[in-house]
């Protein structure tokens, strides 16, 4: 399972590289993410080697913000344009193995640690999250440059405001299910999930409608 899954890994990331920035040469150039982030990818391979259950944490911290979004304009009906909705579908499909596998990987083999070892992942579990997710749905400040757009603006819609606040929290919902069912949601992770904004209401299922969690709330 691990080889099929990091063959089709590789050959669907490769495809999504190759379908977003077709789509982006039509739109507008874009600057991808800070410089320091992207300094991070030479980390991959040695944390996916060495620290195989942190590895898919951020695995999960990549996807799973970019996989809510993209569920809540599919289902939201509203009227986008076809390539931008092709494209998601598309990504959304293919993500969906990539994140299960993460899922899996983690509640087969985390229960099965040290206590110790449990407990730091616990607290590495949501700061990955808000790190990442952070550097994962946050546009950099040279595009708001570009665009001319005031900072005041930027923070407001990203993380300044309580709205913005909750709708990035919202992006976790099924990781915290997750932490749960593994056990890694005991009391000291439960706040620092809670100082970093990102806790609440955790999803009954995978991939949950925001609607029906709210109601289940």
């Amino acid at each position: 399972p691990e080889f099929r899954y990091c063959s089709h890994e590789m050959i669907e990331e490769h495809n999504h590289t190759l379908m977003f920035q077709e789509m982006v040469n039509r739109v507008a150039d874009v600057p991808g993410m800070n410089p320091l982030v992207r300094q991070l990818r030479h980390l991959a391979a040695p944390a996916g080697a060495l620290l195989p259950n942190f590895f898919f944490m951020a695995v999960l911290a990549g996807e799973e913000p970019i996989d809510h979004i993209q569920k809540d304009i599919l289902r939201s009906g509203d009227d986008i344009h076809p390539i931008m909705r092709g494209v998601m579908a598309i990504h959304v499909a293919e993500e969906a193995r990539h994140i299960s596998f993460a899922h899996e990987f983690l509640k087969k083999n985390v229960p099965a640690q040290p206590a110790v070892n449990k407990f730091v992942l616990s607290i590495a579990m949501p700061i990955v999250m808000f790190v990442l997710g952070r550097a994962i749905a946050t546009p950099p400040k040279t595009f708001f440059k570009q665009f001319e757009m005031p900072t005041a603006v930027r923070k407001e819609l990203f993380y300044g405001s309580k709205e913005a606040k909750q709708v990035f929290a919202d992006y976790f919902i099924d990781v915290r299910a997750l932490a749960e069912e593994i056990g890694l949601m005991n009391p000291v992770a439960k706040k620092v999930w809670k100082l970093l904004g990102i806790d609440g209401p955790s999803s009954r299922y995978r991939s949950e409608p925001k609607r029906s969690a709210k109601h289940a709330a």
